[in-house]
């Protein structure tokens, strides 16, 4: 029995205080400091050694046994813990390394935009005067043009004064290409 009375002591862990400590042994805080006059409340360090009060053997043994228990209990929840973290971990690096509807979507717009700048430069070689710049022209050199062009046209002069008001009408005959 005094083997057993001089081995009741708590190994300080991480998070312990001493109200956690109590409830845990469920023995009154204030008993635990009056086991151990030296120790501050808020200066607890861990792996320190508390003393107990003192207990039977039998209630010694149950303690240490629902320490061990406790102690088991503790280390599943910490793997389990860990594999969570790693699991996180995984599922996070596989969030930032393969985003594949952002590869998606860029080469999706790479395809257009290379189709849509080929189609403007087959459309520039085939069509150049579209991309000629505007002169200012005055309307009286409008007409002068307009002028020139129906002057050029041959007219039918019994087909003009047919269809009425002695309009000029160009023939229907294909203007020579050049190319």
């Amino acid at each position: 029995m005094p083997a057993a009375a001089e081995s009741q002591t708590w190994k300080v862990r991480p998070g312990d205080n001493l109200d956690i400590i109590a409830m845990t042994l469920e023995i009154p805080k204030e008993e635990i400091k009056n086991h151990n006059p030296g120790v501050l409340e808020s200066n607890l360090q861990i792996g320190q050694k508390l003393k107990l009060p003192l207990r039977s053997y039998v209630e010694s043994k149950t303690l240490e046994e629902e320490l061990g228990k406790k102690d088991e209990r503790i280390g599943k929840l910490e793997s389990k813990s860990s594999d969570l973290e790693k699991k996180m971990v995984s599922a996070e690096s596989q969030l930032r390394w393969h985003p594949i509807w952002l590869w998606g979507f860029w080469i999706c717009f790479g395809i257009i935009a290379f189709i849509a700048s080929g189609a403007y430069w087959i459309f520039r070689q085939t069509h150049p005067r579209v991309f000629e710049q505007p002169h200012d022209r005055s309307i009286r050199d409008l007409r002068e043009s307009q002028v020139r062009v129906r002057s050029s046209f041959p007219h039918n002069e019994e087909g003009a004064s047919s269809r009425g008001g002695g309009q000029r009408q160009p023939s229907l005959k294909p203007l020579p290409t050049h190319h």
